[in-house]
């Protein structure tokens, strides 16, 4: 077996002394290996596959780490990892141990930051480059920043203030491939589409290719006419856009010809006066037939080690439900921040074209959108994941809240999230959404229960917010009928006399078994099912911790602020301090990348961690004889 060139790249510097033919070689390599491992670990395919050229040619151009590469978001570095010193470990890439699949100083110096939001680089460059001026270093910082995150407020911010500062040593380059997750939305987007679907282009396009076809050089001209077309395709606006902001504009450049890359990066290296901005142009998923043909699909395909039980996903049951709705109503709407698929809307635009809105990379911008629409009678959904909810907090608030308006939340993907590890835990929503003034914020414990709460928001008048967790559901049947749930009530799962289990969401599924493993220890184990994080059932807190007198909180988020938080308060000011309170949740920490199963065990939030927090708290004698490996049958009658 011939030896790889890339076996031979321990640090950035072995590219430098490549040719340019080895390091074409060393792209192929690249791309065989991102391939061979993603489509066997699931992470993010299509949006590495088209960076790897480019990836390649700043490494040779610049200077990593002295110089700095950031890079929006750094769930494309895939390709830098592999030719950073980590090319050996990428085999068990997001898994529990393994490399990150964002960015991650503590794993590299080449690493520059760990971020996982799209819309954050430019302003993190900045930074960077002004900190050098002001030092007076040399070192050079190098934005790459994909046109998705262009649509970003945050990107727009940074841009007035990169053309007002100027600052020397700094670099932006649109990496332009048309698509963020969904396919781009706005008017960088929309100038594009114009020049690529022109009919007089189209049939210049045709001719140049028939005529390549016809003459001796003709594989020669089909190449230039193949250049001439990726380059005209990749025009996501006029130069005069860029230069009348205040850029210096380089482009556009195929983003797959390493040679041409590494030209221009020079050129913009060599520059003088204002920013330079490089527009290249890439393909994503290219090199890979499969996720060039449907590059949101393959953006990031799931992993095959999950169960695989055949239930539904919540996001689908949202969607599912959504449509159900709207059929019937047609003052309700649909809005997304750029993740359609994600969230399930995808299929609701299908149905309901006119009434679904994506607004790109842009959750404070959907939230305040949703405002204005129900200021004027219109009843939004707004899906976001939990991590990019954080964002909107501010308009959550102010737009939504002060205003008291008719407004539902899915915060989806809340709580834990598996293999894309600390910078997408939904971990924070109950702590953030519990502290606002007017709204209600619940979780459902199953698909059933799921499809009555969008039900109950879709009929109550106000800021309502419901976490929905990622990945498959319990499985459990769903009613025919939709109905309306009681606000601020919770319901009694399990009966139980000496402890109680409040476990909101999908800790519901785990608190039950918990309880069936406790009854083998000779435990009476309640389980409620709180329903409401916001406005909390007293009532029912009360009647159960006054008849068990311990209870048990479970729940994916944070234990600062959150669900347990919310009943110790309630409980203290009912004055019963004598109701011991456990609670199990998220710890003050970020939690590292991982399977979610894997997560919920090092946390205690599966079955077994909750019936050994229980145990060593309030059942000390029965934990001993267990630790001891006796008979849970002889312990419980003892």
């Amino acid at each position: 077996m011939t030896e790889r060139i890339l076996d031979r790249i321990d640090a950035p510097q072995d590219l430098k002394g490549l040719t340019l033919e080895e390091a074409e070689q060393v792209a192929d390599e690249v791309r065989e290996t991102i391939i061979s491992v993603i489509t066997e670990r699931g992470g993010h395919l299509a949006s590495n596959l088209g960076v790897v050229e480019l990836t390649l040619a700043l490494h040779r151009v610049f200077d990593s780490p002295n110089d700095s590469l950031v890079w929006d978001t750094t769930n494309q570095l895939y390709t830098h990892k592999l030719v950073t010193g980590r090319r050996d470990e990428f085999q068990d890439i997001r898994l529990a141990g393994g490399l990150s699949g964002f960015g991650e100083p503590m794993e590299s110096e080449h690493d520059t930051l760990c971020a996982g939001h799209a819309g954050t680089g430019l302003s993190i460059a900045l930074g960077i480059a002004q900190s050098a001026v002001n030092r007076g270093s040399e070192e050079w910082t190098v934005a790459v920043v994909g046109d998705g995150a262009m649509t970003s407020g945050s990107s727009f911010e940074a841009l007035n203030n990169i053309v007002h500062l100027n600052p020397e040593r700094m670099i932006v380059i649109l990496n332009d491939n048309g698509m963020s997750i969904s396919e781009n939305i706005g008017f960088l987007t929309n100038w594009r589409k114009r020049l690529i679907t022109h009919p007089e282009f189209q049939s210049m396009i045709e001719r140049m290719k028939s005529i390549s076809q016809r003459v001796p050089t003709g594989e020669l001209m089909y190449r230039i006419v193949k250049r001439f077309n990726t380059g005209l395709a990749g025009l996501i606006v006029p130069t005069m856009f860029w230069t009348e902001m205040g850029f210096q504009y380089l482009g556009p450049i195929d983003g797959h010809d390493l040679k041409a890359l590494e030209q221009t990066l020079g050129q913009a290296m060599d520059s003088r006066g204002a920013v330079p901005l490089v527009h290249v142009v890439t393909h994503k998923g290219h090199g890979y037939e499969l996720a060039e043909e449907d590059p949101v699909k393959f953006h990031q395909p799931s992993s095959p080690l999950g169960s695989g039980s055949g239930a539904p996903t919540y996001s689908k049951v949202f969607s599912e439900t959504l449509s159900e709705i709207m059929r019937e109503d047609e003052s309700v709407v649909g809005i997304s921040a750029a993740m359609l698929e994600g969230t399930g809307l995808v299929d609701v635009m299908n149905e309901f074209p006119e009434r679904v809105f994506d607004v790109g990379i842009a959750e404070q911008h959907a939230v305040s959108m949703a405002a204005g629409m129900s200021s004027n009678g219109m009843k939004p959904f707004v899906s976001i994941y939990s991590t990019f909810m954080q964002r909107a907090f501010d308009q959550i608030l102010h737009d939504i809240c002060l205003q008291n308006l008719d407004v539902t939340l899915i915060a989806d993907r809340a709580g834990i999230v598996g293999e894309d590890g600390k910078t997408h835990h939904g971990a924070f929503d109950i702590t953030y959404l519990r502290c606002l003034p007017n709204a209600i914020v619940t979780a459902p414990r199953d698909e059933n229960h799921l499809q009555h709460l969008i039900y109950t928001a879709y009929k109550y008048d106000g800021p309502f917010a419901i976490r929905i967790a990622r990945g498959e559901a319990v499985g459990v049947p769903r009613d025919a009928e939709l109905r309306e749930l009681p606000i601020g009530k919770g319901e009694v799962i399990m009966e139980g006399e000496d402890v109680a289990i409040f476990a909101l969401g999908k800790s519901n599924s785990a608190a039950v078994e918990a309880a069936d493993q406790l009854a083998e220890y000779g435990i009476s184990c309640a389980v409620v099912d709180p329903v409401y994080a916001k406005p909390l059932d007293a009532d029912l807190i009360f009647e159960v911790a006054r008849k068990a007198g311990q209870i048990v909180t479970v729940e994916e988020n944070v234990l600062a602020g959150g669900f347990g938080s919310a009943v110790l308060e309630v409980l203290k000011d009912a004055g019963l301090d004598d109701v011991a309170v456990h609670r199990i949740g998220m710890p003050d920490a970020f939690i590292e990348h991982g399977t979610a199963a894997d997560q919920r065990q090092q946390l205690r939030l599966d079955a077994q961690g909750i019936v050994d927090q229980i145990l060593g708290t309030y059942f000390p004698d029965v934990a001993a004889r267990v630790q001891r490996g006796e008979d849970p049958r002889l312990a419980a009658t003892a």
